[in-house]
């Protein structure tokens, strides 16, 4: 009687990272040599702008460009930064063409550096603070919609959260999924000798 084949083991990493580390990287090629398939969720396609993966690396995105693609850092940068330059443009369209719109086009010019000025800081101060300290959840909840179903996570032997950021989503889905190993360890065992 002949032995069923040996399935091909697979590894499933997690990082919400912006770009992906040097450790990370190594990790899954080391794995990649070994012949183990991996799938890759990540944020954005941009995260893996620079960097040359293997074939067995199967890559899952959580958005095709976060700043876009999440609804509240769109709305943010339409109202602090889009409308106002918007609203600065025209204005500046109509007083530029005439000799006595000179003194109202120097003070158009003037409030548009201190609009720019207070939209950095509404953005650095306000709002990226409170921002990136939900990231991490929205960025989970947004996963859990989209990317996580396209992965088969029961198939999987390995759950990998590559960096603090997921670790809510890798101990969730551990609950989830009992039978497959959780870890935060970038551990080649049993595969990489």
């Amino acid at each position: 009687m002949a032995e069923p084949a040996e399935k091909q083991p697979r590894v499933v990493v997690l990082t919400l990272n912006y770009k992906l580390t040097p450790r990370v990287q190594a990790y899954l090629e080391d794995l990649t040599k070994a012949g183990v398939r991996v799938d890759l969720l990540v944020v954005e396609r941009r995260t893996l702008e620079d960097i040359d993966l293997d074939d067995l690396v199967n890559v899952h995105h959580v958005f095709d460009s976060e700043m876009y693609g999440h609804p509240l850092r769109r709305v943010e940068r339409r109202l602090v930064f889009d409308l106002p330059s918007k609203v600065f443009h025209k204005t500046r369209s109509v007083t530029r063409e005439g000799e006595r719109l000179v003194l109202l086009d120097k003070a158009a010019t003037k409030v548009r550096r201190g609009q720019s000025y207070v939209s950095r800081g509404i953005h650095y101060g306000i709002f990226w603070p409170v921002f990136r300290r939900a990231r991490k959840y929205l960025l989970i909840s947004r996963a859990k919609k989209a990317a996580l179903r396209s992965i088969d996570l029961a198939g999987a032997d390995r759950i990998v959260a590559a960096d603090s950021s997921v670790l809510p989503m890798a101990w969730r889905l551990a609950k989830l999924f009992p039978g497959v190993k959780a870890t935060t360890a970038l551990d080649r065992k049993p595969w990489v000798k």
